[in-house]
């Protein structure tokens, strides 16, 4: 079967996610992430790519560039082949390090970069692995530092959108402005539900989601057909809202 063409973005900016193969982790020690970290500095340069926030997870990784000359697949096969063959050499194996089809998603406005930020600065510290602010394998510490201290990230955006370090982390304590989700077409993944749907829910009907029983027709149709626009599957929402299958099916 072909591969889906890969979504334009209105701004040049993506979110890309890049996932281990096999169920293996990425990184055997800081060696590794320091190594990774320099393989970004070294490729995306050279495709005309800026990294505006990145985040090393256990076994994945988290990129917002900006890309004005769509080279993020080029860039992104380069940065797998480049890391694998340091790994594999180092640790023995043979093969894919990363999946062989990395996951991006258009950022299609300036409210949503910033949440795309936020997103990927706080993912760490939504896994329960430290907070946010004392993670050390995410751009965030890099968001303190003046521009020319940055050691990894390079867009001239992020001067522009946070003028000083305060203002970033005003971003970082405040409310989302809007749900974020890193993708508008796939389907929400299991893990993410019960956080992206309740927002969806609270955003739209002003509750939790198990108490769209109570709430008018109207407002509960409306929080199914966005929950529904935003992804989830009717079973998805079934489990999110305790609502009837059929009740989910027939909102309009």
């Amino acid at each position: 079967m072909p591969r889906k063409p890969r979504s334009k973005s209105p701004t040049g900016y993506f979110h890309v996610t890049l996932r281990e193969n096999g169920g293996q982790l990425l990184f055997d020690g800081d060696e590794d992430r320091i190594a990774l970290l320099h393989i970004l500095d070294a490729i995306l340069p050279k495709h005309n790519i800026e990294l505006i926030a990145w985040c090393l997870m256990g076994n994945h990784i988290h990129l917002l560039i900006d890309d004005p000359d769509d080279r993020k697949s080029d860039a992104m096969h380069a940065i797998a082949v480049s890391f694998a063959g340091r790994y594999n050499a180092r640790m023995g194996h043979i093969g894919h390090v990363f999946q062989e089809r990395f996951w991006d998603s258009p950022i299609k406005s300036e409210e949503y970069l910033l949440e795309a930020i936020r997103y990927i600065h706080l993912n760490p510290q939504k896994a329960g692995l430290a907070a946010y602010d004392e993670y050390p394998w995410s751009s965030h510490r890099e968001y303190l530092m003046s521009t020319r201290s940055r050691p990894h990230i390079t867009g001239s955006v992020i001067d522009a959108l946070f003028p000083t370090p305060r203002s970033y982390l005003q971003l970082m304590e405040s409310t989302p402005s809007l749900p974020y989700r890193p993708s508008a077409t796939a389907k929400v993944r299991e893990e993410d539900l019960c956080e992206f749907g309740a927002a969806i829910v609270q955003s739209v009907a002003g509750c939790a989601p198990t108490e769209l029983k109570s709430v008018s027709k109207a407002l509960r149709n409306e929080a199914i057909l966005t929950l529904r626009k935003e992804g989830l599957t009717i079973k998805q929402v079934q489990l999110l809202t305790g609502l009837g299958i059929w009740i989910i099916k027939n909102a309009a």
